[in-house]
């Protein structure tokens, strides 16, 4: 199960990635979808403070991948790593989760719409629901091959 685990490092990263360039690069765009429109204008009017917010939300995620690929390959003790990787981003994402629901209890304080707060939170459940499950209900995927108990369940010398 170790190769499952590793192809799915390997597509969180790529997702990581794809998902935070255009939060760094166009931050405005990206926000133009989840602000609250103008009353005056109609138009969505991203905040500066906010586009910059966004980009710094782009570059933890970016950061946090790095040791995402770092614990692709099988390598010494690499299912510690890969578990106290998971757990903060457990950690992280319990955090996150908890401050979007939060708002949506009152979006119109938070400048983002309803619809933007919560789809915010549906898109991380996938993401919480993976690195749960690798850290409570699977922990034998994170170990490398060598590190796999045999399927005797004897140990090797």
């Amino acid at each position: 199960m170790t190769r499952i685990f590793q192809i799915g490092l390997a597509i969180e990263s790529f997702l990581n990635i794809v998902g935070a360039v255009p939060f760094v690069l166009y931050p405005d765009w990206c926000l133009s979808f989840a602000v609250s429109a103008d009353p005056k204008t109609g138009a969505p009017s991203v905040p500066p403070s906010s586009a910059v917010l966004w980009q710094f939300y782009g570059v933890l995620v970016l950061a946090l991948t790095i040791p995402l690929i770092q614990c692709i390959p099988n390598s010494e003790a690499v299912a510690e790593k890969r578990r106290i990787i998971f757990q903060t981003l457990i950690a992280g994402e319990v955090f996150l989760e908890a401050v979007l629901l939060w708002h949506s209890t009152r979006p119109a304080q938070s400048g983002f719409t309803l619809t933007a707060l919560l789809l915010s939170a549906v898109n991380l459940l996938p993401a919480l629901s993976w690195h749960s499950f690798i850290v409570y209900v699977k922990p034998d995927w994170m170990q490398s091959i060598n590190e796999a108990p045999a399927k005797s369940g004897k140990k090797k010398l």
